[in-house]
C-alpha cells in the first residue's frame, strides 16, 4: 500500500512544481524584452588571419578572461569564440598563429589545443604537464617541409607533429622542481638554447639538440631581481637574453655564449614609470630591443658589442611603435596624439627615413578611452590601384580595454571590453518629463494663495495641450529629426527625448555599471546601446575576501525635481592609496560641477562605506568613510550635521579577515559637535580554524509585504524581521584524527549577526562540504548553494527563520529588545547543476511572491521559485499544509526548461546577478553580468496587474457598450412601469 501512496505523492509533487515553473515565451516574444552581449576581455595575444583565403579578413584574440575568439575586421562582430574556465585552469599562456595553425597553449602546458581557424572547431588537445602555477611557452618550427610545434613546460621541452598532435620527442629540462618558465628559440643550427626561471634566485641556462638530447652542462647564474613577471626576451642573433629590473631601473644582459653573471645597463637618460618593460625586438636594426619607458614614450635600444646597450632613437609622445617588414622594406609605423579627439598614424621607411603618404591616417578618437597602449598594424597592396600603392588596416588597444578598428582616415567600428568586467551595478529610474515635473508646482508653497495656484494650473495644461497638438502636426506631416550618421563616428549617438523620460510603467532605466579598469557605463535597458561614458583612470577597485569591489551608490534619485541626481563610485587611487570617490550624473554621464573630473581623493586609506539614510535639504544622501585609523569622515562633508542632528543611533562593523575578528562600533556625538567613535562589542570567529570569505547583508530597497504567514489551521507564523542580521561564511579544513582519513576535511560554516549588538543569533556548519559558496539572504530566509564532497554533486541549503505565533513588537524591531530566539526551519535540496551566482527578485511593494535568479553553469539563467525552497515542504501532505498550498517534498530540484528566462541564449563565467523593481508590482528586472551581459524582466507571479497581449479591447469593448444602453433602456422601461403601477 505504501507503494502506491509514495507513486501519488511523486505525481502530485510534479504537477504542483510544473505548474508554477511555467514560464516559457512565445516564439515572438523572444528578443523583445531582452537582449544579450558578448565580450572577450583584455586583449593577451593579438594575431591577424594569415590563411590565404581569409588574411586581413580575421583576428584571432587570446584575452585575460580566458577566451579564445575570431572577430570579423569588417564589423567587430564575433565569428566564433571559446570560453574557458575562470581558474587556474583555463589561463591561456600563449596562443600561437601561423598560415593555418592555431594553437593555445592552458595552464602551464595541462592544455595543448590545436583549433580550425575558419570555423574554431577543436582539432586535437594534448595534456603535457600538471604544473598549473607556472607558464608554458610554444613557437612553430618547420622540419623535412612539416610543421612541428615546440613546446616548452616547467619540467620538460616537448616537439608536436602539428598534423595530429602527436609527441615526435621530449627534453626533460634540468631543476625542473624549482624553474616556472622557460624562454626557448631555435638557434641556425636547429637546435634550441633554452633560459629557465626560478623566480627570486637565479636563470638556468641550457641548450637541446634537434632531435631532443639535452645538454649536460646547465649553467645557473644568480639573478635574485627576476620573477615569472619580468619582462625578458632572447635577442634576434640567439646568443644575448635580455630583463629589465624594475628594482635597480637597468637592463641586465647575458651572453648565452659564455654564460657568466649578467651585466647591467642604467637607464639615467629618461624617467621610468610602473609601465616600463621590453616590449619586443626591433627587426631591421641588428640587435636591438623596443623599451617602454612611459604611457607617451617609446625607446629603441641596440646591443653594443661590450654587451650593454645604448639608445638608438626616442620616440616622444608616442603611444605605439611597430616596425613591418613590407615589399622588402622595413616601415616604422607610430601612433600619435594630434589633438584631444585626433589620433595620428605616420610611417617612415627605416632605410631613408622618408614618410609613407599612403599610409597616414588621422583617426577620430574619443578621450573617454584612455591612452592607445598597443596597435597591430596589417599592411597590404591596393589590388584595384595599378600603381600598388600599400594600405593599412590598423587595430589598436585602448587604456579602458577597448579594441579600435581603423582605416581610411575612418574609426569603424570598437568594442567596449571593459563591460566583461563589470563589478557593481545601479539601475536608475529616468526622469520624467517637463510637463510631468511642472506638477510639483501646481500646488505652490504655503505662501500662495489660491489665484497663483490656480494659474500655475492652466499655465501647465496649456503647455500639455500645446505638446500634444505639436505632436499630432508632426504625425500628420510625417516628419521626424534626422540626424546624419556617419560609420566612422565614434561617439555615441544622440539620444531621443523620449529616451531620456521615464515611461508609464517604469520599466525603462538606465543601468550604471563600474568596471575593473575605472570605466563608467550608463546603458539604456530597453536596447543595451551605451547611453553614456566616463574612464577614470587612476580609480582601481579594493580587493577583499578575494575579490574585487567597487561601491557604488544613489545619492540622489531623479524623484527630487529640480536637482540632478546623483551617484557615487568608490575606490581606490592607484597613484596613492587612498581612497577615490568620482560623483555624477546617472542620467547624462556628466561629472557633477565642483567635483574633480578625476575623482577625488579622500586622503586617508577606506575601511569602510555606508550611506546615510537621513537626506539633507538638498535630498543628498551622505556617504559615511571609516579610515584604516578608525576615524570618521562623511562625503559631502555637508552631510556631517544632518548626522549629529540624528536622534537615531548609527552602528558599524569591520571584519578583518587576517585575524577572524568582528567588531562592532557606535556613531556618538559628543559635546564640541564632533563624531566618536565607540568599540561596543567584538566577535571571535577563529582564524585558526576557518577563514571568512563572505559576509551578506539585507538590501536597502526591499520591501516586506506580509508580516507573518498564515498557516493550514487559520494561525500565523510570524516572521522574524531582523533589519541588522548580517549572515557570514566561513571556510575551512578539519584534520581528521582517524588513520584511515586521506588527509583534511572541507567545511564551511554559515553564522547569522546581529550587527548592532554582534549576538549570534544563529549558526550552522556543513561538514565534508565545500564553496565558492553562494548566498542570497531577504526577509526572514537565507539561501545557499555549495558542493557536497561526500556525495558529490551541488547543493542548496535554505533558512528561514520564524518568531512564533506571537509577535513581541509589530510596530518596530529593537536589536536591544529583542524577540526570543528565533525558530529556524531549514532543509537542502540537491541542485543538478553547478551555479555560478544567485540573487532574489525585488518588486515595487514586495507583494508579488519571490523567485531566485539562478546563473548555471550550464550556461542557463533560471528563475526559481522560492516555494520549491520551501523548508516547511512535508514529506507525507497532512490537510493543514494541503490547505496552506506548500509542495510535497522531493530532494530533487527539477530544472524545467520553461524556467530558463534566456532560454537559448547562453551565458557562461558570470560574475553575478542584480535585480532591481520596476513600476510594475509585478515585474522585476534582471540584469546578468560577466564575460557576456544578459538582461530580462521576470513576472514570477504572472503579470497581474497589466492586461495581456491578446486581450480583446473590441469584444470588451462592445459588450460594456451594449449593457450602458440596456441599462438605459431598462431604465426607462422601469420608469414607464412604475408610472403605469401608480396610475392603477
Amino acid at each position: 500500500m505504501a507503494k502506491p501512496i509514495k507513486a501519488v505523492l511523486v505525481f502530485l509533487c510534479m504537477i504542483s512544481i510544473h505548474s508554477v515553473n511555467t514560464f516559457g515565451l512565445y516564439e515572438d516574444q523572444a528578443g523583445l524584452f531582452d537582449w544579450k552581449q558578448e565580450y572577450i576581455g583584455q586583449v593577451k595575444d593579438f594575431h591577424w588571419d594569415q590563411t590565404p583565403s581569409q588574411s586581413g579578413k580575421k583576428v584571432f584574440i587570446a584575452s585575460e578572461k580566458n577566451v579564445v575568439a575570431s572577430v570579423n575586421v569588417h564589423d567587430g562582430s564575433i565569428a566564433w569564440r571559446r570560453i574557458f574556465e575562470p581558474s587556474t585552469r583555463g589561463r591561456i599562456d600563449a596562443l600561437l598563429h601561423q598560415g593555418s595553425n592555431l594553437v593555445s597553449i592552458h595552464a602551464g602546458g595541462q592544455f595543448v589545443r590545436s583549433w580550425s581557424a575558419p570555423s574554431g572547431s577543436l582539432l586535437w588537445e594534448k595534456s603535457l604537464s600538471d604544473d598549473v602555477d607556472s607558464r608554458a611557452s610554444g613557437f612553430f618550427i618547420e622540419k623535412n617541409k612539416k610543421d612541428y610545434l615546440i613546446i616548452a613546460t616547467s619540467g620538460t621541452l616537448y616537439c608536436l607533429k602539428m598534423n595530429d598532435g602527436s609527441e615526435e620527442w621530449k627534453a626533460e629540462m634540468p631543476h625542473s622542481d624549482t624553474i616556472e618558465r622557460w624562454y626557448v628559440t631555435e638557434r641556425s643550427d636547429n637546435s634550441f638554447i633554452a633560459i629557465g626561471i626560478t623566480p627570486g634566485q637565479r636563470v638556468t641556462v641550457t641548450s637541446v639538440s634537434s632531435d631532443g638530447v639535452v645538454s649536460k652542462t646547465a649553467k645557473n647564474v644568480p639573478a635574485p631581481w627576476i620573477d615569472i613577471q619580468t619582462s625578458c626576451i632572447i635577442m634576434e642573433d640567439d646568443k644575448h637574453f635580455v630583463c629589465y629590473s624594475p628594482q635597480t631601473h637597468s637592463l641586465q644582459t647575458l651572453g648565452l655564449d659564455n654564460v657568466t653573471v649578467f651585466k647591467q645597463t642604467e637607464l639615467l637618460e629618461f624617467p621610468l614609470t610602473k609601465e616600463s618593460k621590453i616590449e619586443g625586438l626591433v627587426p631591421g636594426l641588428g640587435s636591438a630591443i623596443k623599451f617602454r619607458s612611459a604611457s607617451d614614450r617609446l625607446v629603441f635600444m641596440v646591443l653594443t658589442p661590450q654587451e650593454t646597450f645604448t639608445v638608438h632613437k626616442v620616440l616622444e609622445k608616442t603611444y605605439s611603435a611597430e616596425i613591418v617588414n613590407f615589399a622588402e622594406k622595413y616601415i616604422l609605423l607610430t601612433l600619435t596624439q594630434a589633438d584631444a579627439e585626433t589620433l595620428q598614424l605616420t610611417a617612415r621607411d627605416q632605410s631613408d627615413n622618408s614618410e609613407i603618404i599612403d599610409l597616414a591616417h588621422s583617426i577620430p578618437f574619443a578621450h573617454y578611452h584612455g591612452p592607445p597602449v598597443k596597435m597591430f598594424p596589417f599592411l597590404f597592396s591596393k589590388k584595384k590601384d595599378s600603381s600598388h600603392r600599400p594600405g593599412c588596416k590598423l587595430i589598436f588597444i585602448a587604456q579602458d580595454f577597448s579594441i579600435h578598428f581603423a582605416q581610411k582616415n575612418k574609426s569603424h567600428w570598437r568594442r567596449e571590453e571593459a563591460l566583461a568586467y563589470i563589478l557593481s551595478v545601479l539601475m536608475v529610474d529616468l526622469p520624467v518629463s517637463e510637463n510631468q515635473a511642472k506638477f510639483e508646482d501646481e500646488f505652490g508653497t504655503k505662501e500662495e494663495d489660491l489665484l497663483a495656484m490656480f494659474y500655475k494650473r492652466l499655465k501647465a495644461q496649456f503647455s500639455q495641450l500645446r505638446g500634444f497638438a505639436i505632436t499630432l502636426v508632426d504625425r500628420a506631416l510625417g516628419h521626424h529629426h534626422h540626424h546624419t550618421k556617419s560609420i566612422d563616428a565614434i561617439e555615441e549617438e544622440e539620444p531621443e527625448e523620449e529616451d531620456l523620460i521615464r515611461d508609464g510603467f517604469n520599466l525603462h532605466k538606465i543601468i550604471v555599471v563600474a568596471t575593473a579598469p575605472g570605466k563608467i557605463y550608463g546603458i539604456r535597458s530597453h536596447t543595451g546601446k551605451i547611453a553614456w561614458q566616463q574612464f577614470i583612470p587612476d580609480l582601481v577597485p579594493f580587493s577583499r575576501f578575494n575579490t574585487q569591489k567597487l561601491l557604488l551608490v544613489l545619492q540622489r534619485s531623479t524623484a527630487h525635481f529640480p536637482h540632478e541626481p546623483q551617484c557615487t563610485v568608490l575606490g581606490v587611487s592607484q597613484k596613492t592609496g587612498n581612497g577615490l570617490l568620482v560623483s555624477f550624473n546617472p542620467v547624462t554621464g556628466a561629472i557633477l560641477p565642483g567635483h574633480q573630473s578625476q575623482g577625488h581623493d579622500t586622503g586617508f586609506k577606506v575601511l569602510q562605506a555606508e550611506m546615510l539614510v537621513d537626506m539633507d535639504s538638498d535630498f543628498l544622501k551622505g556617504i559615511v568613510l571609516i579610515d584604516d585609523k578608525i576615524k570618521f569622515h562623511v562625503y559631502p562633508p555637508t552631510s556631517k550635521s544632518i548626522l549629529q542632528e540624528s536622534r537615531m543611533q548609527h552602528f558599524f562593523h569591520l571584519i578583518n579577515p587576517d585575524t577572524g575578528f568582528m567588531t562592532g562600533y557606535r556613531l556618538l556625538p559628543n559635546k564640541d559637535g564632533e563624531i566618536d567613535i565607540e568599540e561596543i562589542w567584538n566577535l571571535d570567529l577563529q582564524k585558526s580554524q576557518q577563514t571568512i570569505t563572505g559576509v551578506y547583508g539585507k538590501r536597502a530597497i526591499e520591501h516586506v509585504h506580509s508580516q507573518g504567514r498564515v498557516l493550514g489551521d487559520r494561525s500565523v507564523l510570524y516572521k522574524y524581521l531582523n533589519p541588522n542580521l548580517v549572515a557570514l561564511v566561513t571556510e575551512g579544513e578539519e584534520q581528521q584524527q582517524s588513520s584511515v582519513s586521506k588527509g583534511p576535511t572541507p567545511f564551511f560554516s554559515i553564522y547569522l549577526v546581529d550587527g548592532v549588538t554582534g549576538h549570534l543569533v544563529y549558526h550552522q556548519t556543513h561538514k565534508r562540504s565545500k564553496g565558492p559558496v553562494k548566498v542570497v539572504h531577504s526577509e526572514n530566509w537565507i539561501v545557499y548553494s555549495y558542493f557536497n564532497e561526500k556525495h558529490r554533486r551541488s547543493e542548496i541549503g535554505v533558512l528561514e527563520l520564524y518568531e512564533g505565533k506571537e509577535q513581541s513588537n509589530s510596530t518596530a524591531f529593537s536589536s536591544f529588545y529583542p524577540p526570543p530566539p528565533p525558530l529556524v526551519l531549514r532543509q537542502s535540496y540537491i541542485f543538478p547543476v553547478p551555479i555560478y551566482a544567485m540573487e532574489a527578485t525585488v518588486t515595487e511593494k514586495g507583494i508579488t511572491s519571490k523567485n531566485i535568479i539562478i546563473a548555471l553553469k550550464t550556461g542557463g539563467v533560471l528563475s526559481l521559485p522560492k516555494a520549491l525552497l520551501d523548508p516547511r515542504r512535508p514529506v507525507i501532505p497532512t490537510p493543514e499544509t494541503m490547505e496552506e498550498g506548500t509542495i510535497p517534498y522531493v530532494p530533487e530540484i527539477p530544472l524545467s526548461t520553461e524556467a530558463l528566462v534566456n532560454y537559448n541564449r547562453s551565458v557562461f563565467n558570470v560574475d553575478g546577478v542584480f535585480t532591481s523593481p520596476a513600476g510594475l508590482e509585478s515585474t522585476s528586472l534582471v540584469f546578468v553580468y560577466g564575460i557576456d551581459i544578459f538582461y530580462t524582466r521576470v513576472t514570477p507571479s504572472r503579470m497581474f496587474d497589466v492586461l495581456k497581449e491578446d486581450f480583446d479591447y473590441l469584444f470588451i469593448g462592445g459588450v460594456l457598450a451594449l449593457m450602458i444602453i440596456l441599462s438605459f433602456i431598462t431604465q426607462k422601461l422601469a420608469a414607464i412601469k412604475a408610472l403605469k403601477r401608480a396610475w392603477k
